[in-house]
């Protein structure tokens, strides 16, 4: 059986966590600093929640797969 090519995988566990979430993350975060109260809490928890969600699915889909 052919090793699985696990590059665009990291790839995209890179990106999507690194790049997108952390402008969602920064947006909402500065916001909910600057203006409690008006539910930029709730874009900033479900950033984070994204973003364990992400990491956790990349985790468990590699976790029996040993290093070359």
């Amino acid at each position: 059986m052919a090793p699985k090519n696990a590059l665009p995988d990291f790839i995209k566990a890179f990106l999507v966590p690194t790049l997108i979430n952390k402008f969602f993350m920064i947006y909402f975060g500065l916001n909910y600093s600057n203006h409690p109260g008006e539910g930029y809490g709730y874009g900033l928890a479900a950033s984070i929640a994204f973003l364990i969600f992400t990491m956790g699915r990349f985790l468990w889909k590699y976790k029996d797969i040993e290093d070359p």
